[in-house]
């Protein structure tokens, strides 16, 4: 029997190399049509680099240097080398070959010398620099894969291999089978040369995206449906509500003004501007009560108020009285200009006229309300606020204030409409907040070593079950974040930090440049407060202990908090969707933490033997929440380490959980996704999975993260993704799945969008 097996695989040699001489010696005019069609474009003659090729091939032009070698493709000098399209053409056919022939092509691969052998140095040179290609693989992790690659292909038994050896190997090895199998569709994945797009002046960009947004207007009314507005009934009552409210108070002032005091039409419009202004302007302060927003959250009113559209209708709300706004001046800068007694000039910037309910200040009050405004709304413009400008945008925001008080004085009635909203403001910022903070909520900070008036909202990343201290993450990604990397770097690498401090870096290297590399830094901020409730009150100092130098170096940080968000929802729903894109994460790292913290909480060591036990009745049998399936998108996983951490203690205590509970079901469920890693169909993506697969197989855990849940590459397949949830075995209805999204918009609305067909419940974290 083991003298067949030689004999067999020579005759396999002999008609795999017999296969490939074929393919090589292939006239042109014999390719396959779905071949010639990615090669066509490109001039047939026309000599081409090996990195060029790499970049038709998406891959590496170590790959192709080796592949042309292997292959014997030139017959000259490397240096001198002559290559054309027509090596691209036979490349993709030997790809898309048999087995056999894929086979012999990876071992011509390793055989460096060409001498008929693969050995261990051969093996061990090639996946290291193939390792340097691929992404996000530790440098301090290479010797351990070359080791377990070695053991795979049985050199770290022999010095050297044959092919007789090789191709038995690889037959019979399910996962190095499986990669070489990737190739038997067409190519998809060459890349075509696209045609540069043309370029457009400011005014054709500006009238495209209009046409665009008029579009994507077309399409969202389109896709309006019974099944979305039955989940949206809150939201719909609410903006109907809004708009008869309005409707009601034009009509009064119309029936009003024209048939009780017969004023102009000049007058009417005024007025309707002023009345709608009492409303909105009243209501743009009800829907930033921050506080009020909390404790709503925590009763059964969140499910009949949209409290989680506040900070975009805040937003509208200030478009909206910025045209009102408009409407009220322009129609009173007409009628006084129609208006005999006064000259147009004394109307409008004297109180001669005496018009208004306090001295005639309204006319002037009016004209210092539209620059107050003016100033407000260019300053909240999503350039400023983004654009490095944060301070401008605070400062000018904090204009509400005599905003509101020429308000008072210029309009004789608004008082009566504000006085409620503007005492629950008042009353909300002399209250300190002294309760615990839930899982998810938010902060806002202000450092001032930093900057002496900014503050910014952070998630807070700790469990409340964490008692004094609260932990938030900085991504180092704007001006004031970059400036706190900057001090708390130097208070880490110092050690005075007391570990308050740390600073995860996306490389680690001594001299970092934060505008290049994204770095994210882990703060923690003691609690100096008598707080009966273990919460947080406002202007706290972060410190971490007596030690005298630890004092020195203390660093102030004023807290302004918390608040809830929408995660809040997150413990009364059965089965819950957590997406996280980039440091979207944040909000879930408290949640999962109290998770954690409460199912430690609930095992029982024995003291005889310290075995972990869980009682039969389990934390999930005293709450809502069954099952978490937990989706985090990420272009790679460096300055997070510190979530990755957390998610690979969730994992050991759910295995050990699992394993002493046989009857029990997965708690949570974990979905990585590495956007920095494209899924594509090429040589690269042979021996990735060749790395990945092995090293998962020999060391139970993924590569990139180390976790047992293996890393995907590229974006999810929204659709897919939600399909598998509420279909095959172990899924849930629609109803009991809710979506938390945090991440960037783009990404909300196509995931919005899949869960509306989905009929499933969908919320996004918003500040």
């Amino acid at each position: 029997m083991s003298t067949n097996v030689p004999s067999e695989s020579n005759n396999k040699l002999l008609a795999a190399e017999i296969t490939l001489q074929e393919l090589l010696n292939e006239p042109y005019k014999f390719v396959p049509s779905h071949i010639r069609k990615y090669t066509d474009h490109l001039p047939q003659d026309k000599p081409m680099s090996i990195e060029e090729i790499a970049q038709i091939l998406n891959t590496q032009p170590f790959i192709v240097s080796r592949l042309i070698r292997a292959l014997s493709l030139s017959s000259v000098n490397e240096d001198e080398t002559w290559l054309n399209i027509s090596v691209v053409q036979k490349l993709i056919r030997i790809f898309n070959s048999t087995i056999d022939v894929r086979c012999l092509l990876l071992f011509k691969m390793l055989d460096a010398n060409n001498d008929h052998y693969v050995s261990r140095g051969e093996l061990s040179r090639f996946y290291t620099s193939c390792l340097e290609t691929i992404k996000y693989v530790e440098t301090s992790r290479v010797p351990s894969v070359i080791e377990i690659l070695l053991k795979r292909y049985h050199l770290n038994k022999k010095r050297r291999i044959r092919f007789d050896e090789f191709y038995s190997i690889v037959m019979n090895d399910e996962i190095l089978l499986e990669s070489l199998a990737i190739f038997t569709d067409f190519p998809t994945w060459v890349s075509i040369v696209k045609p540069s797009p043309i370029r457009q002046n400011i005014i054709q960009r500006y009238f495209m995206g209009c046409c665009q947004q008029d579009y994507n207007n077309e399409e969202l009314t389109r896709k309006i449906t019974f099944d979305r507005l039955k989940d949206n009934v809150p939201r719909v009552i609410a903006v109907l509500l809004y708009i008869l409210v309005n409707i009601a108070l034009v009509l009064y002032v119309i029936i009003y003004r024209v048939v009780v005091t017969k004023a102009n039409v000049f007058v009417v419009f005024a007025r309707i501007g002023g009345m709608l202004l009492n409303l909105n302007c009243s209501l743009i302060i009800v829907v930033m009560l921050r506080r009020s927003i909390f404790l709503i959250r925590a009763t059964p009113l969140h499910r009949f108020l949209p409290i989680d559209d506040h900070i975009d209708f805040h937003k509208f709300l200030g478009r909206f009285i910025g045209a009102l706004s408009i409407l009220h001046t322009l129609a009173h800068a007409i009628n006084f200009g129609i208006t005999k007694g006064y000259s147009w000039p004394v109307f409008m910037f004297t109180t001669r006229p005496n018009v208004g309910w306090i001295g005639g200040f309204a006319p002037l009050s009016g004209v210092i309300l539209c620059i107050i405004l003016l100033v407000m709304i260019i300053c909240s413009m999503h350039w400023i606020r983004r654009g490095g400008h944060f301070q401008v945008f605070y400062w000018t925001h904090l204009l509400y204030i005599p905003f509101f008080a020429f308000l008072i004085f210029h309009a004789t009635n608004f008082w009566k409409w504000a006085i409620g909203p503007l005492t629950l403001l008042f009353l909300e910022k002399l209250y300190s907040f002294c309760t615990r903070f839930k899982p998810g909520d938010y902060i806002f900070i202000n450092i001032p070593q930093v900057a002496n008036y900014e503050y910014h909202p952070f998630t807070i990343t700790s469990a409340p079950e964490e008692l004094g201290y609260i932990r938030v993450h900085i991504q180092a990604v704007g001006n004031w974040t970059k400036k706190v990397y900057e001090r708390f770097k130097i208070i880490s690498e110092n050690g005075t930090s007391g570990g308050a401090f740390h600073v995860y870096r996306a490389d680690q290297r001594a001299a970092v440049n934060v505008n290049d590399k994204i770095t994210t830094i882990s703060i923690n901020i003691p609690i100096e407060c008598e707080d009966q409730g273990g919460g947080v009150n406002d202007n706290l100092s972060g410190s971490s202990t007596t030690d005298e130098m630890v004092q020195q170096s203390r660093e102030k940080i004023i807290l302004n908090g918390p608040y809830s968000t929408c995660a809040r929802y997150i413990f009364d729903c059965n089965h819950a969707l957590l997406i996280g894109a980039g440091i979207g994460i944040t909000p879930y790292a408290s949640i999962l933490s109290s998770l954690m913290v409460q199912f430690r909480e609930n095992r029982v060591t024995c003291n005889h033997c310290q075995k972990v036990n869980y009682p039969e009745k389990n934390l999930w049998d005293n709450q809502r929440l069954k099952k978490v399936d937990f989706i985090w998108v990420t272009p790679d996983s460096k300055s997070f380490e510190w979530f990755l951490d957390l998610l690979c203690q969730f994992e050991k205590d759910q295995a050990e959980y699992l394993k002493s509970n046989t009857n029990k079901s997965r708690f949570l469920n974990i979905q990585l996704y590495f956007t920095g890693i494209k899924e594509n169909r090429s040589v690269d993506q042979v021996l990735r999975h060749q790395v990945t697969n092995i090293w998962a197989d020999e060391m139970g855990s993924d590569i990139f993260t180390g976790l047992k849940s293996p890393t995907n590459f590229g974006r999810p397949d929204w659709e897919k993704l939600l399909r598998s949830m509420t279909s095959g075995d172990n899924s849930s209805t629609a109803k009991d799945i809710n979506v938390f999204f945090c991440g960037p918009k783009s990404m909300g609305k196509k995931i919005q969008h899949h869960c509306v067909d989905f009929g499933i419940r969908y919320y996004e974290e918003k500040f």
